[in-house]
């Protein structure tokens, strides 16, 4: 079973719903999504939003899964929504280098990446 499989499953019995239920809420078939449970799917593009808007998730709940999905497509989406116009160029320039640098990236230097983004989420954030 897949790490997606045992977060949608946990999710579901934690609501005490049946498959039919989650797939409803979702906007699914119970069918495709026992699929994706059984790693037999990928997950459609917006599940993961649809996902967000129908359950109350704590914010590392949504970062896990939000992984878990990057993991299973070997892809990383970057939001750019709410983005001054004029910053933007400049935040997709520090995209698209971290996309290409990463892979350049040895265990320790992805660590310090990962403080350093760390502080700067903490200094941000009001307390």
């Amino acid at each position: 079973m897949t790490e997606i499989a045992k977060f949608l499953r946990k999710l579901r019995i934690d609501n005490e719903q049946s498959l039919g239920d989650m797939a409803e809420k979702l906007g699914l078939s119970a069918a495709y999504l026992s699929a994706i449970e059984n790693d037999k799917r990928k997950i459609p593009e917006d599940m993961k939003d649809n996902l967000f808007k129908a359950y109350s998730l704590t914010e590392e709940q949504k970062l896990e899964f939000a992984r878990l999905v990057a993991e299973s497509r070997e892809k990383v989406e970057i939001g750019l929504a709410g983005i001054q116009q004029e910053l933007l160029p400049e935040y997709v320039d520090a995209a698209v280098m971290f996309a290409h640098d990463l892979s350049q990236m040895d265990r320790k230097q992805l660590a310090e990446v990962k403080d350093f983004l760390q502080k700067i989420k903490s200094e941000a954030t009001p307390m």
